[in-house]
């Protein structure tokens, strides 16, 4: 019940919106066709971005969604669509390197996710929750980092790396069995172990692990990383979760829990605006949580240096130009 109340405060009280100019400032959102992500592009154009880049699979859903924020912001110019398939490491790795021919990248927002009910498998042999969420993220994140990290120099702003996470992961309980393999990101891998719900917490925790890797060695005056979370909002995330009478559920939960896509988005543009303080943390609600309990503590830390270290090992493998990006990135 208590869980209830605390989901039903939180859809009456939506994050704050920001006011703040981000005028002289490049900004990529990721999942921007929908959703928080859509909604986020909006704000960033509509406080001033020099430009806004939409990044996604699909493109001519993207043209479509280009115009119809260029309508709502009363402006044209500051949006480009670029195409980015998180299911491809070639087109992550084409991306990346398109990004680096801006000259400057001020603002990375990596929010697009997949919430699979049943098991997909990528064509890199991962299931999709871990490709999208886990692997290809954390891939794109460090892909970006060189040139976060060369633009301050042209806006006097420390540049900013977000991910877009999930409250689900403070809780994500790794199983035992899978503690005691040699791989933890395989054991999560075939079909007999996944799970939809869980599979989609597990792989925002491996981002977690991820990400606080990148921000332990990246000094906060050069990026800010930061991790947020919108809270449960009214999407099309988990559209892979079609049954019998989902549409009343949706209803109802809309009307009693769910943000709208619009107030979920606040915390997104706010976490670019709460300056190094905000590195290395998880921001949700309009503050600074706790470590969460899934991340806490010595026994958590060796499993997600392990996490981490199976991350880069498969990234090597698959990936020709990580090794250097990460040497690069992170130095090691």
């Amino acid at each position: 019940m208590s869980i209830f109340v605390t989901l039903f405060q939180n859809k009456w009280n939506p994050p704050k919106d920001t006011h703040e100019s981000f005028t002289g400032r490049n900004v990529i959102v990721t999942g921007s066709t929908s959703g928080i992500g859509l909604e986020a592009a909006v704000k960033y154009a509509a406080l001033g971005a020099s430009k806004v880049i939409i990044a996604a699979r699909n493109l001519e859903k993207a043209k479509k969604v280009k115009a119809d924020i260029e309508a709502r912001v009363g402006s044209k110019g500051q949006l480009e669509v670029w195409e980015l398939d998180l299911n491809s490491y070639d087109s992550i790795v084409a991306f990346a390197e398109r990004a680096n021919t801006l000259e400057h990248l001020d603002i990375a927002i990596l929010n697009a996710g997949a919430w699979r009910r049943s098991f997909v498998s990528s064509k890199h042999g991962w299931e999709e929750d871990i490709q999208v969420n886990t692997i290809s993220t954390t891939l794109l994140g460090i892909l970006l980092l060189p040139k976060l990290k060369d633009s301050q120099k042209h806006t006097g702003k420390i540049p900013i790396l977000e991910f877009v996470n999930s409250g689900l992961y403070e809780n994500a309980k790794i199983d035992p069995d899978a503690v005691r393999t040699d791989h933890i990101l395989k054991w999560y891998n075939p079909p007999k172990s996944f799970d939809g719900p869980t599979q989609y917490a597990i792989s925002k925790l491996f981002l977690m692990f991820a990400t606080n890797k990148l921000a332990e060695a990246t000094s906060p005056g050069e990026v800010i990383i930061t991790s947020v979370c919108p809270g449960i909002v009214a999407s099309d995330l988990a559209r892979d979760f079609n049954f019998p009478g989902i549409g009343i559920l949706l209803w109802i939960a809309a009307k009693l829990v769910q943000r709208s896509p619009e107030e979920g988005s606040r915390i997104i543009l706010s976490g670019t605006t709460q300056g190094e303080r905000i590195h290395g943390r998880f921001w949700k609600n309009d503050r600074l949580m706790p470590i969460g309990p899934s991340v806490a503590g010595e026994e958590n830390k060796k499993i997600g240096q392990r996490v981490w270290e199976e991350i880069v090992e498969t990234l090597s493998k698959d990936v020709p130009v990580f090794k250097e990006a990460l040497e690069q990135t992170l130095g090691h």
